[in-house]
């Protein structure tokens, strides 16, 4: 029965720390398509702005 156990909490254990891998992950690419998007409405507005000009 201690076998049992020990395999029972050894795949809750895998699969508790698999997702708070998986929303680490999740949290960084949040972070990089922000940052991506602040960079792309940047360089519309001064694509906006350089048109005018002309």
């Amino acid at each position: 029965m201690y076998y049992l156990f020990m395999g029972f909490a050894a795949v809750w254990l895998f699969i508790t720390l698999y997702l708070v891998y998986i929303g680490y992950r999740q949290r960084k690419l949040d972070a990089d398509m922000n940052v991506l998007r602040d960079e792309l409405e940047a360089r519309a507005k001064s694509s906006v702005k350089g048109s005018k000009k002309n």
